[in-house]
């Protein structure tokens, strides 16, 4: 065996299986319909619910055009909103949005449009609220969430 061969060998000898207790927390992490409230937290050996959305959709999501009508927005409540998101998508769940990606959005057919937008709106409500309820300031000077089913910014969003 040469000495990479060996060095390889220790390598895989020295890695220990995952425990029982990982075991549990990841199906915990996996189950946990608030887990998007800790969008930088991930169970053993898995990714974020952040880092899940921006693997699919990073720079190309309907997010990123609606972060010009609220650039005051605390950066956290983005984090939230992607980190909903993805736990919406990971737990298939019927309220998750068609889709997240731009393009993809500008194609849908009206009828779809409107259901992604309305879905969007409920993710970001969800998320506003929530903050509010912990005593954070997802965007100075709100203190409700106002719809983002406007002519300005749905325009916003279908421009």
């Amino acid at each position: 065996m040469n000495p990479v061969e060996q060095m390889q060998l220790r390598e895989v000898m020295s890695e220990r299986a995952p425990d029982e207790r990982t075991d549990v927390l990841t199906a915990a992490w996996e189950n946990d319909p608030e887990a998007w409230q800790d969008p930088h937290y991930s169970a053993p050996y898995m990714r974020t619910l952040v880092e899940n959305f921006e693997e699919l959709y990073d720079g190309k999501s309907i997010l990123d055009r609606l972060k010009s009508p609220v650039t005051d927005a605390d950066p956290e409540f983005f984090d939230l909103v992607k980190a909903y998101w993805a736990q919406l998508k990971r737990d298939r769940s019927p309220l998750l949005p068609v889709t997240a990606d731009e393009e993809e959005f500008k194609a849908l057919p009206m009828r779809d449009a409107a259901v992604t937008i309305a879905r969007l709106d409920l993710i970001l409500n969800t998320v506003f609220d929530w903050m509010i309820s912990q005593g954070k300031t997802p965007i100075p000077g709100w203190s409700q969430w106002t719809s983002i089913v406007s002519p300005h910014a749905e325009q916003h969003l279908k421009s």
